[in-house]
Order: structure tokens, then sequence, then C-alpha cells
């Protein structure tokens, strides 16, 4: 931990670099059970990267920043749907030395660049078409600056998921991620608006899903 750490930042980077080969099985089952268990249960993680697909696809996009990619599951995805490329970065070093070997084994890796990276620290001097974070906000502290720093980056677009509020399966994750000492943060409607209304960015939609929501602004050009 070093003195700009903050304690949340720190949780969030040891929870998943803990937890690597768990997140990368999640995305790619061995088995076709759990394959075609997660696509009926679990199908937020493909709603979610889906939708940022197709805004980033629908608004002209060539090129994408992956915010807290991963394990690059979701990189490879994009570059393979139609992306020209995609830089993708993340937190967990773990996350990034798997998301190179998924790149190289999958052929792209000439299309994908990964980044060993605190967001927040990094400085916009190369934008992308589109800034997607599939799966993060669930874990930001600051939520409004880290839209806005998306926001800095983008030419085009900037998307996001947003965890919802639920009376019972809410509170249980919450639970069970706080007692693995990673924090977790959910969002209503109109505090989703009232981020992206703060950032500026565009013209903005959100497309309710059973997870939460789905959130994207479009600068005109």
């Amino acid at each position: 931990m070093t003195q700009e750490d903050s304690r949340h930042t720190v949780q969030v980077r040891d929870y998943f670099d803990g937890r690597v080969a768990d997140y990368d099985a999640f995305y790619d089952p061995p088995s076709p059970f759990w394959r075609a268990f997660n696509r009926v249960f679990r199908k937020a993680v493909y709603l979610r990267r889906d939708q940022a697909l197709k805004v980033t696809l629908d608004a002209g996009c060539q090129t994408m920043l992956d915010v807290g990619c991963g394990s690059g599951q979701n990189t490879v995805y994009f570059v393979r749907h139609g992306v020209a490329h995609v830089l993708g970065i993340d937190i967990a070093p773990e996350m990034i030395r798997l998301a190179e070997q998924l790149a190289e084994r999958a052929g792209v890796r000439q299309q994908c660049d990964f980044v060993h990276a605190d967001f927040l620290r990094m400085s916009a001097e190369q934008k992308s078409d589109s800034v997607v974070a599939c799966g993060v906000f669930d874990y930001v502290e600051r939520p409004d600056e880290f839209l806005a720093h998306m926001a800095r980056f983008a030419n085009r677009v900037i998307y996001g998921s947003f965890p919802g509020w639920t009376l019972i399966r809410s509170p249980l994750r919450k639970i069970r991620y706080a007692l693995r000492g990673c924090p977790t943060h959910f969002y209503r409607r109109r505090e989703i608006i009232a981020l992206f209304a703060k950032a500026g960015f565009g013209r903005t939609e959100i497309l309710p899903v059973p997870s939460g929501h789905l959130a994207w602004a479009i600068r005109e050009v």
C-alpha cells in the first residue's frame, strides 16, 4: 500500500488479485452446464457487455478504452466483434497478466493493449472513441469523479453498468463481499441521472435491466 492508495482501492485490488481463476472461469466456465447456467441466471454479465458493444458500434467508434478489463474476456470479445482496437486497464496486476495471455491465445494481441494502472491516476494523453466500464461501478469509491475521468478519455461515448438496489439480494451481496474484504455499491436511477448530468458529456440514455441499469452518454459531432 502506497501513500496515495486509499484503503478502498487496496481492498478492491487485493480482492480481485486473489480471485483471478474464479473470475475468469465465471466468464468462460469449462462445463456446458455452467455455461448454460450463467446464461440464464447470470445474464447481466452478458447484457452489459453486449450493450456496450452495440452502443460503441452504433456510434461509429473504432477504438475503445475498457476500464476495469479484468482478465480480458470482454476486451477480446469487443475486438472479435468489430472494434478495431481496445486498450484494457485494470488495477489488479494478475488480471492484466491473464488478459495478455488470453489475447495471445485468441490471436488478437495486436488489436489489444493492456495496462496495469489505477485509472483515476492516469492522464488522458491519448483518447479513445468509446470508454466503457462493465461491472466496475460496483466497486468505485467516488463514482462522480470516476465518470468525469472517463469523459476526459472519450471522444464519442462513455458507458457504464450500475447495479441496482433490491430489498433482498443487495444486502446479501454487500455482506458477502464485506466478509471477503471488498466494498460494494448500489445505485438508484435518480443517482445515475445525477452522475451523468454532472459529467455533462452528452445525450444520456438509461436502460433498466434485471440487475440494475446500463447507462451511456453520446457526444454529438
